[in-house]
């Protein structure tokens, strides 16, 4: 039996936020995801063992989890360009290779594309020095709006118990 690594925690009076919060770690978890699956695809056939790549891939991901405390401060802020580490520009500019090189190893590039094209049209909307924080206002659709993929019968906010 899988352990659930965030234990269980109270998200507020409204019961909709405990299935919000539902929602949204499993969707912080399909990006790693689908990189790891990427990473695997373009490795496969070679003569690169999966063992050897598992832990160099692991570091760079472990690497990454300062991100999610930059990103939980920045909206609130305003403030994208303080402290960049990596900006958008410097992404976008490396973003080319990735499926340049996927499509060179056969590899589709179908699980990258849809954030480097966020990332692109921040930089185009003259954001380049911001970091990927810059980047969650493009994935707010005005009230209403139909959202693609969305899933059918999804629990109605206040619907829960108000635990995550």
């Amino acid at each position: 039996m899988a352990t659930v690594p965030a234990g269980t925690r109270y998200a507020g009076e409204d019961p909709g936020f405990a299935a919000l919060y539902d929602v949204a770690l499993p969707s912080a978890m399909s990006g790693p995801f689908a990189g790891i699956t990427h990473a695997f695809a373009l490795i496969d056939g070679e003569d690169v063992a999966p063992g050897d790549l598992a832990p160099l891939l692991a570091s760079w991901l472990t690497a990454m989890t300062p991100a999610v405390h930059r990103t939980a401060e920045r909206p609130g802020s305003g403030d994208y360009t303080s402290g960049v580490v990596s900006g958008l520009a410097m992404q976008a500019a490396g973003n080319g290779t990735l499926p340049r090189t996927a499509g060179e190893q056969g590899v589709s590039a179908e699980l990258l594309l849809p954030y480097t094209d966020l990332v692109a049209r921040r930089v185009a909307a003259g954001h380049g020095d911001e970091d990927g924080a810059g980047l969650v206002g493009l994935l707010r659709l005005p009230r209403g709006a139909a959202t693609r993929g969305a899933p059918r019968g999804a629990a109605p906010r206040g619907a829960g118990t108000g635990r995550v």
